[in-house]
């Protein structure tokens, strides 16, 4: 048997060894059992509209880097960005950033800073008496790196995490790794990316430190050649197959609890279902786009038992208005209500000229 030496291999081999040996060498983490959950959240109007998720959409969106670092091209360059998301609660949140090309080299560069404000709350002794208000808020601060080679771009983030809850403090420090695939003939993306690798540096509290929501998502994106529309598939928390949640509350959803004379389900469908984000965005002509987005996951967990709504269904439009990019987005979390999503961004080289 003739054996491969590392040097034999591509680039693309290579990297496709690493991201398949990389989810036995980590450990999956799932619902409220890891830190900076703000991670997770939807950065800009079109990723919420989208179903938040999405690693292989490649254009001028400078957000996007946020999910894939090798998104970064060079339509990028040059590009501020600034999203207002309002959220139940009175939560505010959003991502400014800013891109940027290095002369004369394939490579992209971006910086932005990412966060989270819960306004003042009311904070209680431990006999119940109001002692006065506290607040809470959560920073990412964030640049990335992609290299381009051909139709390959791979990439890189890395975030610095602070999150302050009344008193108490926490630092972190975490990075992605991502790739992207471009076939312009096929008019075919496809993105693979490991998220929030990394640590807690200082914890909340003296009991210990806590894990990353880590995760590895894989996407496909394509753009019909005969209807003008972008559909796109994304998979999340790919290194864990059930990921499914035992609501004790919902007994048609529970899992473990079955009884003498029922024969053990193995909910197959529904655990690969979870794992999936669908979305398509319509281009109508040049300067304006409308999304909808569908999260199975988000639906199964979020709904009522006596009333299933639109919970899990996300929807947005964007439009140019002279040198602006506008773009809304609305993410249905829950049968109660969802969250506004308002991002507005430019070329600044169009203000040059």
């Amino acid at each position: 048997m003739k054996l491969l030496s590392c040097r034999s291999l591509t680039t693309m081999q290579r990297l496709l060894l690493f991201f398949l040996f990389m989810p036995g060498l980590a450990k999956a983490q799932l619902g409220g059992s890891y830190t900076y959950q703000y991670l997770q959240l939807p950065v800009s109007a079109r990723s919420a509209a989208l179903g938040t998720w999405n690693v292989s959409t490649a254009d001028e969106d400078l957000s996007m880097a946020w999910y894939n670092p090798a998104v970064l091209n060079d339509s990028m360059h040059n590009r501020l960005h600034i999203n207002h998301a309002l959220r139940a609660g009175n939560v505010n949140s959003g991502l400014v950033a800013y891109g940027r090309k290095l002369d004369d080299r394939p490579v992209n560069t971006w910086a932005g800073l990412m966060y989270n404000t819960y306004g003042q709350m009311p904070a209680f002794d431990e006999t119940g008496q109001q002692t006065g208000t506290f607040s809470a808020s959560e920073f990412a601060l964030v640049t990335g790196i992609s290299y381009t080679a051909g139709n390959l771009r791979y990439g890189t983030n890395i975030r610095l995490l602070f999150g302050q809850l009344e008193n108490y403090h926490s630092l972190g420090l975490a990075m992605d790794i991502g790739a992207h695939y471009h076939l312009d003939e096929k008019r075919l993306d496809a993105g693979l990316v490991l998220r929030n690798i990394g640590a807690q540096l200082t914890s909340y509290t003296p009991s210990g430190r806590e894990e990353l929501p880590f995760e590895i998502q894989a996407g496909i994106s394509k753009k019909l050649a005969y209807l003008p529309l972008r559909i796109t598939l994304t998979g999340h928390n790919l290194e864990r197959f059930d990921i499914r949640y035992d609501d004790p509350s919902n007994a048609s959803a529970t899992i473990f609890q079955l009884d003498s004379n029922q024969a053990e389900k193995t909910y197959f469908g529904d655990k690969l279902l979870r794992h999936l984000v669908l979305s398509g965005e319509f281009y109508f002509g040049r300067n304006f786009r409308a999304r909808v987005g569908y999260d199975y996951m988000q639906q199964k967990e979020m709904v009522l038992t006596t009333y299933r709504g639109l919970t899990g269904f996300s929807l947005g439009f964007g439009f140019q208005i002279n040198k602006y990019a506008v773009d809304y987005g609305y993410e249905i979390a829950s049968v109660s209500g969802g969250n506004h999503f308002l991002t507005i961004s430019a070329d600044l080289d169009e203000f040059l000229r």
